[in-house]
């Protein structure tokens, strides 16, 4: 049974935690087998771009952004059974002039499914919500309502007891509001000392429900990690380390994504890119509430001159270790490959890969945006990508089995 050392509380923090009562064994790599995707739409007339995904065992809840063919976009969401078809698309919010890009969702214990995207055409985005209950009930709502202000790349999370945590950007700086019964008033995140122009953000919370937010910050002429932690759930937020960074380093870090463990364990995966434009997949993870990381793992370097949009999923197994999967786009801002890595030790390890997870399903080179979730056996992963034909683009999910040796 892996064991955490419980927290100190915030203001005890800059000191660094002792070591964990256990070292983790690295093992074999865990064994995954990719299968056909399934495209969604089937045969669109109009793009189907930027899906988000959750999984619930044995439903996969789809939400994505389609092309009204004028220049704008509804987010929709579908959902499909382990080897089924997808459902006819359900219309979030009906705009006919107003973009609505890059919807992000999770769900709940009771089924609900929540999900915030963009509305509107920059300099003067909205950060949307919706709700649609497990009877198929959608309730939608502006979070921001901020007239003069741009709003973007909001990110949602569920905690444990169904408390809903959203997470936005605007004007360089990070921004969080709860939902408990119903939302309070944003709150606005602190940038490090001589920090600015936060972008990226993202949430997540461990298994105590301490919320972390992480995003990418210029510091110093280059973009570093910061983190901050709420030990009351989403009331109160302070800084994790003496100078308020997870990870810093040489290399400019973006786009960070974030998944909780134990109490006190954050997995990190985002993209470095050193002074000569290289870039490469990095993850790390922290067994003590932030204050110290672990050295970065390099797990790939683009061959093709650019990997991006990571994405990252964990599983919490019965003897408290954690399978941690990410993803990435192998590739420039049109598309690339989708590749995924597999740890099975609580991402000290990522061993066997990369799987290609496009590769000779989807038109080379043109895919992008992966998002994953995963289960005891299933790893769920979903982009968008042209077919290997050629045609309109649209989302492809994918139901991957994987097991551990």
């Amino acid at each position: 049974m892996r064991k955490i050392l419980p927290l100190l509380p915030l203001c005890f923090l800059i000191a660094a935690c002792g070591p964990e009562d256990e070292e983790e064994p690295g093992g074999a790599a865990i064994k995954v087998t990719i299968n056909s995707p399934t495209p969604e739409p089937l045969t669109p007339a109009n793009a189907a771009i930027e899906p988000a995904v959750a999984y619930d065992g044995s439903r996969v809840h789809l939400v994505y952004a389609q092309s009204n063919g004028s220049g704008s976009h509804d987010v929709v969401y579908t959902s499909a059974l382990v080897g089924g078809a997808f459902v006819a698309p359900a219309t979030l919010l009906v705009s006919a002039t107003d973009d609505s890009r890059k919807p992000q969702c999770a769900l709940d214990s009771l089924g609900t499914l929540h999900v915030v995207w963009e509305e509107g055409n920059a300099p003067n985005r909205e950060v949307y919500y919706a709700t649609r209950t497990s009877g198929g009930t959608i309730t939608t709502s502006n979070l921001t309502n901020t007239a003069g202000s741009d709003e973007s790349s909001p990110r949602v999370h569920v905690d444990s007891n169904n408390r809903v945590h959203v997470v936005w950007e605007s004007g360089g700086n990070v921004y969080y509001r709860r939902k408990i019964i119903s939302f309070g008033s944003a709150i606005p995140l602190p940038h490090v000392t001589g920090g600015s122009n936060a972008e990226s953000p993202d949430v997540c919370t461990d298994v105590s429900d301490r919320v972390y937010v992480l995003w990418s910050e210029q510091v110093s002429g280059r973009r570093n990690l910061r983190l901050l932690r709420s030990d009351d759930n989403g009331s109160n937020f302070g800084q994790v380390s003496t100078d308020g960074l997870a990870v810093r380093g040489s290399v400019s870090m973006t786009e960070p994504r974030v998944k909780g463990g134990l109490d006190g364990e954050v997995f990190l995966a985002f993209i470095g890119q050193d002074a000569g434009g290289d870039r490469g997949l990095y993850s790390t993870y922290t067994r003590n509430g932030g204050s110290v990381f672990a050295t970065p793992n390099g797990l790939y370097t683009s061959s093709t001159g650019g990997i991006r949009q990571p994405s990252i999923a964990v599983f919490r197994r019965p003897d408290n270790n954690y399978s941690v999967f990410i993803a990435a786009n192998d590739g420039t801002l049109l598309g690339g490959n989708i590749l995924a890595f597999a740890s099975r030790d609580n991402g000290e390890r990522f061993k066997g890969g990369p799987h290609e997870l496009s590769k000779t399903f989807c038109q080379a080179n043109t895919c992008t945006f992966p998002v994953l979730a995963l289960d005891a056996d299933d790893c769920v992963a979903a982009w968008m990508g042209q077919p290997g034909a050629g045609g309109v683009v649209r989302t492809f999910m994918q139901v991957n089995k994987y097991e551990l040796p």
